[in-house]
């Protein structure tokens, strides 16, 4: 079997994050778009695509792992070899969510599964799984930068795919950074006329929000108040993924309290959306040492308050 951790340069004890990291530095050296079209370095870049397909997802590469350490039988192919588990794992079916035309987000893309078996046994042996037809294009990679609002709510983008014409994608709602979109058919065109062209594979990468952070589906926001919306209880203005809306603080409300927006959220595999957590910040004011009249104010505050008994120890 060919050695995929030498072709990302990294050990077989290597963390995902590390894979990852492999990942990007060769993919960015490598890409045809920095190399000007160099076969060999094409090739190079089409080695590391593919082992990082295999290396950066969980089960693919407990099953490389295993398969490589296992004895070769008689027939050329490691003893114990399943076909059906192999396409099982290898063939792409796996990963999250889904989008129309003939898109997929996914953090298990697997690509062609003639492919990944030729490129793990180096054609060896005889897989009923798939055959290989005439030789695909190169497989290309990219990166789509949308905003929080657009994975939350989707959106539809123009990208230009590996035979230099731009195409429509749509993204899904709800997807995260780190997620796959694979555009079948759009990337390098193939050796021959009738060569198929090979995938185009989009990461998704999500960019920072001024104010949101996401949570899984939930959304979190530091939302600060006065201490007389606080104490009083007043109702402001926040924003949120869908604009901004009325929020309602009660009287007495104290830092740290989490006020929910249901259905402000990320959208979830089943349509329904999740909430946005309003965290409350009480900013507190600077007096001026000379403004006497406010001093005593808050003075007289702490005497009807009993501030000196707020904490249990």
């Amino acid at each position: 079997m060919k050695d995929l951790y030498k072709a990302l340069g990294v050990s077989e004890t290597a963390s995902e994050a590390d894979i990852k990291k492999a990942y990007r530095k060769l993919a960015k050296e490598f890409h045809p778009d920095a190399t000007g079209g160099d076969k060999s370095k094409t090739e190079r870049f089409k080695d590391v695509s593919q082992a990082y397909e295999v290396l950066g997802d969980t089960k693919k590469r407990a099953e490389y792992d295993r398969l490589r350490r296992a004895p070769m039988g008689t027939d050329g192919m490691p003893q114990g070899f399943d076909p059906d588990l192999f396409a099982q794992i290898f063939g792409g079916m796996g990963g999250r969510g889904g989008g129309g035309g003939g898109f997929r987000v996914s953090q298990d893309v697997g690509g062609d599964l003639g492919d990944i078996f030729a490129n793990l046994f180096g054609g060896r042996g005889g897989f009923s799984g798939g055959g290989r037809g005439p030789s695909r294009g190169p497989d290309m990679q990219g990166t789509l930068r949308i905003s929080l609002e657009e994975a939350a709510n989707g959106t539809r983008r123009k990208v230009k795919t590996g035979s230099g014409k731009t195409v429509e994608v749509q993204v899904p709602a709800g997807v995260e950074s780190g997620g796959r979109l694979r555009v079948t058919g759009q990337g390098g065109v193939g050796p021959g006329e009738r060569s198929p062209a090979g995938d185009l594979y989009l990461e998704i990468e999500i960019e920072p929000h001024p104010h949101l952070r996401r949570s899984d589906t939930d959304l979190e926001l530091d939302l600060p108040v006065s201490l007389s919306e606080a104490i009083l209880g007043a109702k402001v203005q926040v924003p949120t993924i869908d604009g901004h809306v009325w929020l309602s603080i009660p009287p007495g409300t104290s830092s740290g309290r989490k006020l929910r927006l249901r259905g402000k959220g990320m959208a979830r595999p089943d349509g329904s959306r999740g909430d946005q957590l309003c965290r409350i910040e009480i900013v507190v004011p600077r007096l001026a040492p000379d403004d006497e009249e406010s001093v005593r104010l808050v003075q007289e505050l702490a005497k009807r308050t009993q501030a000196d008994k707020v904490r249990p120890f």
